[in-house]
């Protein structure tokens, strides 16, 4: 008899920290669509960006165009190189050429 009106009142507490640890549908569904938005906000933006690029090279005239083909070439193969053959730190800082 005791016990009893000790764990009545422990089950309650027990039973409603249950029910407030429950997230509703609303709440989820809400979560949700927040993300979809979230990657579709984030899409447009780089469809932005990637056409403001395309702009950009559209408007400039056929040598300005030239010239950035070609320092892009040169810039790919240059951080091609570098990526590769970088040395450590202790080996610029000792090592000859």
């Amino acid at each position: 008899m005791k016990g009893i009106k000790y764990i009545i009142p422990l089950l309650l507490i027990v039973c409603s920290l249950s029910v407030f640890g429950q997230e509703s549908k609303q709440l989820k569904n809400r979560k949700k669509m927040l993300a979809k938005q979230e990657v579709s906000k984030e899409k447009a933006k780089e469809k932005a960006i990637e056409d403001g690029k395309k702009r950009h090279r559209n408007i400039q005239t056929k040598a300005v165009k030239k010239r950035m083909k070609k320092q892009q070439k040169k810039s790919t193969a240059l951080n091609r190189k570098r990526s590769g053959k970088k040395k450590s730190f202790f080996a610029r800082i000792f090592g000859g050429k």
